[in-house]
């Protein structure tokens, strides 16, 4: 049976063949109740959203001795509002941009009061392949892993650009880039040197590049500053990437422009085209690198001498032209008049001294 005033809810994990039970109450302040939940689901994982006035959700001791479900892990960043978890006898204020872990399979106790938003990637635990002692053990720590910044910063990234990210065919390393992450985040926060180490160098190839994709828009991202991030020398930078079938630099060059891409063909839908247009701007070309920097157009000098009056005002130039090309105008119009009785532009010399 259910606490009081809870409703059941049942949560299905990313694989679709178990349930992970829980209960959920919704806040009774007397103002009006809103909740908006999204879930997006993936090959190896499951990305949830949640929008909503106060909640509370609780999985009890008696749900989690029933429940046969494989173990799934949720890392899950509070975007609005403070959460407030009691989870394997650890109770933790998670503030709105913090990052926490949660084993579905166990009990727990999640809440948080007033307009709140949770932002969560669920996956599991065959998926991570560690023990749940480790996951467990490193449900404390967590907060003080080096890797700690960098899974919440991607956690956040992912879960507000999905939409567009599940529809670009360049977005399918995303999976196996959040995996590393959240394996290396564990072995990390675990404090089990041994096996810190060993996952860490495994997915080091992967921190790489989450690095690198989290940094894309900074001018100044060079393979200097990767290695350093990840203290090891450019070298071993090099040839790490070597290893695993791949070009940093050419990576680098490719998410950038596929992010340009993208970019351009979400202007270019917002944009609204008007019924003049012959084409639509269908013949435009999305911008590459070389295009990226290309100077402005520099208008002909017929087009100066069109849009110039007949005797133009006085102090203009003949014939309308730029005053920067009057000079190389007048040599032209000289040397192909030349023999046909044109006037030529008189030059005006400085007399010579007498010699004494």
């Amino acid at each position: 049976m259910a606490p009081p005033g809870f409703a059941r809810c049942e949560q299905e994990n990313s694989t679709g063949d178990a349930t992970v039970p829980c209960y959920v109450v919704q806040e009774e302040s007397g103002a009006r109740i809103n909740a908006r939940m999204d879930v997006w689901h993936m090959t190896a994982m499951q990305v949830f959203s949640t929008d909503s006035t106060g909640i509370r959700l609780v999985r009890t001791a008696r749900q989690a001795r029933r429940t046969d479900a494989a173990p799934v892990i949720a890392f899950a960043v509070q975007t609005r509002s403070q959460g407030h978890q009691d989870h394997l006898d650890h109770q933790r204020l998670v503030a709105p941009g913090q990052l926490m872990l949660m084993d579905l399979s166990a009990p727990y106790d999640y809440a948080w009061s007033g307009h709140g938003a949770s932002r969560c990637v669920q996956i599991p635990l065959d998926q991570l392949t560690l023990p749940i002692d480790v996951v467990r053990g490193a449900l404390v720590n967590l907060p003080s892993s080096p890797l700690y910044p960098m899974l919440t910063d991607h956690i956040a990234r992912l879960t507000g650009d999905i939409e567009d990210l599940l529809g670009d065919p360049a977005s399918a390393g995303l999976e196996e880039i959040t995996l590393g992450l959240a394996r290396a985040l564990i072995a990390s926060a675990a404090r089990q040197d041994r096996r810190a180490r060993a996952v860490l160098a495994e997915t080091r190839v992967t921190r790489i590049r989450a690095y690198a994709r989290r940094h894309l828009s900074e001018p100044d991202l060079t393979p200097a500053r990767i290695a350093a991030a990840h203290h090891i020398s450019e070298r071993y930078l090099y040839k790490l990437c070597a290893q695993a079938g791949f070009s940093l630099t050419q990576w680098i060059i490719s998410r950038r422009l596929e992010g340009r891409g993208r970019n351009w063909r979400t202007r270019r839908a917002a944009v609204a085209v008007s019924p003049s247009s012959r084409d639509g701007g269908a013949s435009r070309t999305p911008p590459t690198s070389a295009t990226a920097s290309r100077p402005p157009t520099v208008s002909p000098p017929r087009d100066w001498r069109r849009m110039a009056p007949r005797g133009g005002p006085a102090g203009s130039t003949a014939g309308g032209e730029p005053p920067h090309r009057t000079a190389l105008t007048a040599r032209r119009r000289t040397a192909g008049a030349a023999g046909q009785g044109a006037v030529h532009p008189t030059v005006h010399r400085a007399p010579r001294c007498p010699r004494s």
